[in-house]
């Protein structure tokens, strides 16, 4: 039997949609109503406007999921991890999310301080379960590097940072999972330990990597493209503040309509052409918002980012994928074969392959001056 921790808001949510919208009253965020706002990127307008690609989630009141406990328990044991004693409520805490109701036809709407106008979102829909993004314009904004952003409700608040960049200048687009957080994705119980469990711990080195880089890029705009699902935000997010705190930025993260654990684990590992296909998609967010911008993009070999990044580089150009770096990975697929096709047209001096041993000295490379 699977765990299914989002059946349930699944169902209500179809119930719910089946009610006239007269009837059920859709409009501005309700006394029934909790939002997540995510970290969003900024940029301006020809009149001076910042625009905001921002992102947000509405959902009813979170339910007590603590009765999930045994069926979580029982899933776990599936896996061999049956026995995690009282780490059961940090599993519980990390995928609190999945036990939340999407709420179609809700309207948020943002502040942003620092900035004169007020900033409404697109509608939420069924199709996407109460996720929504959208660009919109917070008008005239203050000279911060960072913006805070919040929604108001009844008795929560949702509060989040705006990362506006200039047009030009250069940007990070770097992957999470075993490229700056230690998941092992190889292995699905230890992926399941470092997703549910453990503390998470970046991969030694890239901390102080991504700090200089900070430095030596002037202040790049940091940007996490992500497989996996937006349940996860908030575990992931406090990780890139705590352990990245000189390269934060926004992160963006799959809708997989996740109904259960199962497919929480399945999802690093899934049909590979679907997460080349999304992250492909949010390159393309990204240089939509930066065309004259260039971004070293960082990645690693157990899933698809050398492709992912190759692809990138033949579509939008030498000029916007400025460098390719790849963290290889024991166990993954590190053959010769394998990064000759990834990188068919793109020139070899653009990429780069380090291990473990060689991230530190990855800080003296002048991207900015045209090394890669």
């Amino acid at each position: 039997m699977k765990f299914a921790v989002a059946t349930l808001p699944l169902v209500l949510a179809l119930v719910v949609d089946a009610i006239p919208i007269k009837e059920r009253g859709f409009s501005d965020i309700g006394s029934l109503d909790e939002v997540v706002l995510f970290d969003s990127p900024a940029f301006q307008d020809e009149a001076g406007n910042t625009l905001v690609n921002v992102e947000s989630y509405v959902f009813l009141k979170q339910f007590d999921i603590s009765p999930l406990s045994s069926l979580l328990g029982d899933a776990l044991e599936k896996i061999g991890l049956g026995d995690v004693g009282d780490k059961i409520d940090v599993a519980l805490d990390r995928l609190s999310l999945l036990a939340t109701i999407g709420m179609p036809g809700k309207v948020v709407k943002m502040k942003v301080s620092g900035c004169d106008k007020e900033a409404t979102l697109p509608k939420t829909s069924l199709g996407d379960l109460g996720l929504v993004t959208g660009v919109v314009s917070v008008g005239k904004c203050g000279t911060n590097n960072s913006f805070s952003a919040s929604v108001q409700g009844d008795d929560f608040s949702s509060d989040v940072t705006i990362f506006p960049s200039g047009s030009d200048g250069f940007g990070v687009i770097s992957d999470i999972d075993d490229t700056i957080k230690i998941s092992n994705v190889l292995d699905k119980v230890k992926l399941a330990k470092a997703t549910l469990f453990d503390d998470p711990t970046p991969v030694p080195g890239m901390p102080e990597l991504y700090k200089s880089l900070a430095t030596s890029l002037s202040k790049p705009q940091f940007i996490y493209i992500s497989g996996s699902p937006y349940q996860l935000y908030p575990f992931l997010r406090e990780f890139v503040a705590t352990s990245f705190p000189d390269s934060r930025g926004p992160l963006f993260l799959r809708n997989l309509t996740i109904t259960d654990l199962d497919l929480i684990l399945d999802s690093f590992s899934e049909d590979a052409n679907k997460k080349l296909e999304y992250k492909l998609s949010q390159i393309a967010r990204v240089q939509a918002m930066y065309p004259s911008k260039s971004f070293l993009s960082i990645g690693d070999s157990t899933e698809k980012d050398p492709e992912i990044y190759g692809q990138a580089f033949k579509t939008h150009g030498g000029d916007f994928i400025r460098c390719i770096w790849i963290h290889v990975v024991d166990g993954a697929d590190n053959s010769d074969a394998r990064f000759a096709a990834a990188f068919e047209g793109v020139p070899q001096e653009r990429v780069r392959l380090f291990n473990d041993s060689q991230i530190s000295a990855l800080a003296d490379v002048d991207v900015a001056g045209g090394q890669c």
